[in-house]
């Protein structure tokens, strides 16, 4: 049998080939080898397998003929395509594959063997397999039950904590340890708390910063390059209010400060002359 519309695609795991085209091959259904695993598609679409079968597929021109034996994973399922060769098969023929110039290349024993594919074929079975996607059944609604915005369900902890308190008397500061650790781990780990209670910060004042001989900010600059004003961005009322209020609290927090260094004044006093 001569076939054509086969579909070469080196990123599927599998031969396939479509029921349509093996009933045209008059193969007896009881040859089908059993397959219970689905076929999965990249999109995660499960399709239930007839079985597989080994046939013998000779690719290519005379002399240069590649015949390799293939397991078609066989489909029931509507397609433009009698077959797909996937990675498989061409491992087994070593092709080297041309999407650009439809063109698959493979050794033979009398030389490069070549099979082309029709553009006009490849463009007909494209545009079927896109008309045909629209066709898919829809199910009616018998009943919609309309509810409100459903909260999604917070992960919940393997097991209970405990709080306790880091320092005697003051109920705001606490840590949380887990239920389940022995009375000897449990103790040892509030202890070692409690003695190391100052690396732990409650607030934004108790955030002093960071060395600057661990990490510091450094404005990148070139010299030699002329400065770009980069053009001032409008924001609607409510938005610079926002920003305004979060500016504040950086200032109380102490995070931030406004400064005028003189050298950076003296350049901006000059782009703006």
């Amino acid at each position: 049998f001569t076939m054509k519309r086969i579909l070469i695609d080196s990123g599927s795991s599998a031969d396939i080939l479509y029921k349509h085209a093996f009933d045209q091959l008059r193969i007896p259904t009881d040859q089908l080898k059993p397959v219970k695993t689905p076929l999965v598609g990249f999109s995660g679409e499960m399709v239930h397998l007839l079985g597989s079968i080994d046939l013998s597929v000779v690719a290519g021109t005379t002399p240069c003929q590649s015949q390799v034996e293939m397991t078609f994973l066989v489909v029931d399922t509507p397609s433009p395509y009698n077959a797909i060769i996937g990675q498989p098969g061409l491992n087994l023929m070593e092709a080297i594959v041309s999407m650009r110039h439809l063109l698959m290349k493979f050794p033979t024993r009398y030389g490069v063997g070549e099979a082309r594919g029709d553009q006009q074929a490849a463009r007909q079975c494209y545009k079927t397999a896109v008309m045909d996607k629209g066709k898919d059944k829809v199910l009616p609604i018998a009943k919609v039950e309309l509810r409100g915005d459903v909260e999604p369900e917070r992960p919940q902890p393997i097991e209970d904590v405990i709080q306790v308190p880091l320092e005697e008397g003051n109920t705001e500061r606490v840590i949380q340890v887990g239920s389940q650790l022995g009375e000897v781990e449990k103790g040892e780990l509030i202890t070692f708390l409690q003695n190391n209670r100052d690396v732990f910060s409650w607030s934004a004042e108790e955030v002093p910063g960071i060395n600057p001989d661990a990490m510091v900010h450094k404005l990148s600059m070139d010299p030699m390059r002329p400065l770009t004003r980069q053009k001032k961005r409008k924001f609607a009322p409510e938005r610079q209010q926002a920003i305004a209020e979060e500016v504040s609290k950086l200032l109380q927090a102490g995070f931030i400060r406004e400064i005028a260094r003189a050298w950076n004044a003296g350049h901006l006093r000059k782009y703006y002359q």
